[in-house]
């Protein structure tokens, strides 16, 4: 994941030293558009509108994604063919399968959602753009959809200007609408228009060269817009205008779907192994299914002519007939795909394993550590932001326990047999000296670049929250600098322990022995408080149970040095060592079990309301 994200940061920064030049050539080609040529204007224009639309459209319904679709995606998804609807009909009312597919992206990186679900929504928004060709060609080019614009940018104005997120929300979607139909107006003025200063039917290329080249074409209007739906629009204003070949627009269409890999291309790069597996899924469909239209385009489009005149669709209304092989190709996709889910499924989880944790005994092996779940895809929605950023503190919390273990020169694996064969009569071994860790290397190795990743994702968080999901981002942020300062106290601890774990003094030996065993008590109990998955109730009475042990060993440790005090064995510097150490024991006890707490138990309580 680390390389995958280091690429990305490259290509972005080379794209950002190109970006200037690439602004002022934007500029230049915009002024002379306009001077020279309107109806290039127009078109450019239209298109520009269009995409400013979708942008809209897509930040209004991510206003509505509250707590309500992750009840609508657990009702949704439970099914493949559930998915299946879910991701036709939710890409249906956004006009956005891009949107849909990060979202669910998104969903899957946080756990919300199995792969089977996600591939389920995947493909059904495949299915669901297929509504946006069908309204454009039935309602698009034959209404004046500026007219029906207009007041719909003064309301989503209006609305937009409200602080409330709902209503925010609406009003962003309004003015998506209004921006689109107005894009869709002025692209059908720039296409009528040209026809003055040149025919594109005159390029028309026929036969497979034809179906290659136009094929291409619609990729690369895809890639650089970003938006199917946009090289749709431009296709069959193109095609109702009679500057685009009724087969060449069939062959864009194809190389419309093939573009919207690379969405999910950039999308995988930022997105932890789960996310890949449902983008090389959504590339996989879109590669499979263009191969296929465009090996039989010519079977596909005798099927659309024989079924259109079944259906009285006029054999020269090109644009229904676009929008009806649209739609055929894509169910042709779905009835080679769904068959095959269940493989696919078995091969991603084998090609892309899901994240793990590093092996317990390989800890300072490993390269500097960054965090497992966190992905840019997450950001997207609240609650997936929410679910990646618990799923990334439970990471934080074991390898901040690891940390203090070998601080404390204890093994860092923790079970119930370990604890119940301790044997207190007898001293607990002492790793020799090239075996013991360095704490302090081990902080900035491994936790701090976890706490960086987390403080980092939260600072960077741009979408509407819930009250209850700031509250959540705030137990997150409060647990996480809860085991940092678990893992500080267990480095301050280690600076003592390194000096007298062995030292010739019985009295100091034994001490440091002491402190360490409880460090074993402590940390395997909160092992074992994880992994029994208990529910609130139980939880908090077994950490009380604890409390009440960990109280009866400082109080016994705290006699026990007195006593040695009064007896000669240890003198006071000696005894204000191991009181400032028992201190900082307490302290790594109470961090770790506050960010627990925050964790598990609080985490139970949310999910059960």
């Amino acid at each position: 994941m680390s390389d995958a994200l280091n690429a990305s940061r490259v290509l972005r920064s080379r794209l950002a030293k190109l970006r200037p030049v690439g602004m002022a050539f934007g500029l230049a080609l915009v002024v002379w558009l306009f001077l020279k040529q309107q109806s290039l204007a127009q078109l450019f224009a239209g298109i520009a509108l269009f995409l400013l639309g979708m942008r809209y459209l897509e930040d209004g319904f991510r206003a509505f994604t509250g707590g309500a679709l992750e009840r609508w995606l657990a009702a949704s998804t439970d099914r493949l063919w559930k998915s299946l609807t879910f991701g036709t009909v939710t890409t249906a009312l956004v006009q956005s399968s891009s949107l849909v597919t990060l979202l669910s992206i998104a969903f899957l990186s946080a756990g919300l959602i199995s792969l089977t679900a996600g591939i389920g929504i995947v493909f059904g928004a495949n299915l669901g753009t297929t509504t946006g060709a069908w309204l454009i060609a039935l309602v698009g080019l034959k209404v004046d959809l500026a007219q029906v614009g207009m007041p719909l940018l003064v309301l989503g104005v209006l609305f937009e200007r409200n602080s409330a997120a709902r209503w925010r929300g609406t009003g962003q979607v309004l003015l998506g609408i209004g921006l689109l139909f107005l894009g869709i107006d002025l692209m059908k003025l720039g296409f009528d228009g040209m026809q003055q200063i040149f025919d594109l039917s005159a390029y028309s290329v026929d036969g497979w060269q034809g179906v290659l080249v136009y094929a291409l074409l619609g990729i690369v209007a895809t890639v650089l817009m970003q938006s199917s739906h946009a090289t749709l629009m431009i296709t069959l204003a193109a095609l109702a205008s009679g500057q685009l070949e009724y087969t060449n627009a069939l062959a864009m269409a194809v190389g419309a779907n093939l573009g919207t890999t690379v969405t999910a291309v950039i999308a995988a790069l930022g997105a932890n192994n789960a996310g890949r597996q449902l983008a090389v899924a959504h590339i996989l469909f879109n590669l499979l299914t263009g191969a296929v239209a465009l090996s039989v385009l010519p079977l596909l489009a005798q099927v659309v002519d024989t079924l259109s005149g079944w259906l009285s669709i006029a054999a020269d209304s090109y644009t229904l007939k676009l929008a009806f092989f649209h739609t055929l190709f894509n169910v042709l996709g779905l009835a080679l795909m769904l068959p095959l889910v269940p493989l696919l499924v078995r091969l991603l989880n084998r090609w892309l394993p899901p994240p793990s944790e590093p092996a317990k005994d390989e800890l300072a092996d490993m390269p500097r550590s960054h965090a497992l779940y966190l992905d840019g895809a997450a950001r997207l929605h609240a609650q997936s932001a929410v679910r990646v950023l618990q799923q990334e503190l439970g990471h934080l919390a074991s390898t901040s326990r690891r940390v203090i273990a070998s601080a404390l020169y204890l093994p860092t694996g923790f079970s119930q047999d370990m604890v119940q064969g301790l044997n207190l009569a007898q001293p607990l071994p002492v790793p020799p000296l090239a075996e013991r860790e360095d704490a302090d290397a081990l902080y900035h190795q491994h936790i701090k670049g976890i706490y960086a990743d987390i403080v980092d994702f939260i600072g960077h968080l741009d979408c509407e929250l819930l009250p209850e999901q700031q509250q959540a981002l705030m137990d997150v942020n409060l647990a996480a600098r809860d085991l940092v300062e678990a893992v500080k106290a267990a480095k301050h601890l280690q600076t003592n322990l390194r000096k007298h774990v062995e030292s010739p003094r019985q009295a100091m030996r034994d001490g440091y022995r002491q402190l360490r065993e409880q460090g074993m008590l402590l940390l395997s109990d909160q092992a074992r408080r994880e992994a029994d998955s208990l529910s609130g109730a139980a939880d908090l009475q077994r950490s009380a149970d604890y409390l009440d042990q960990e109280q009866l060993f400082r109080s016994q440790f705290e006699q026990r040095l007195q006593q040695q005090l009064r007896s000669g064995e240890l003198d006071g510097w000696q005894v204000t060592s191991l009181l400032n150490d028992l201190h900082y024991l307490l302290e790594i006890s109470s961090n770790l079990r506050a960010a627990h707490d925050m964790i598990y138990t609080r985490a139970a309580l949310t999910d059960a309301a």
